[in-house]
């Protein structure tokens, strides 16, 4: 979850404007055209995994609870911001 927390920080950065052609890649023009959903699931994505983290230190049931959340903002980020190929 740290790894995750700590790739979370300045994602959304990797997608600029100037990358949105070329190259192969999944990923889908959503990112450009609804940017800010983009961004805010991507901010959403670094809080649950720090708090993902944190519960891990708890134990194996808070840690569940809090990668239900995780999990989910994985799924809605693939689900609509990525190419399936």
């Amino acid at each position: 979850m740290r790894v995750m927390n700590s790739s979370a920080a300045g994602f959304s950065s990797l997608f600029p404007e100037s990358s949105k052609t070329g190259g192969d890649t999944e990923a889908a023009p959503k990112i450009w055209e609804d940017k800010a959903g983009f961004d805010k699931l991507t901010a959403e994505f670094q809080e649950a995994s720090a708090a993902a983290a944190k519960a891990a230190k708890a134990g194996e049931g808070d840690f569940k609870a809090a990668f239900g959340a995780v999990a989910k903002n994985c799924k809605a980020c693939h689900q609509d911001f990525r190419i399936k190929k």
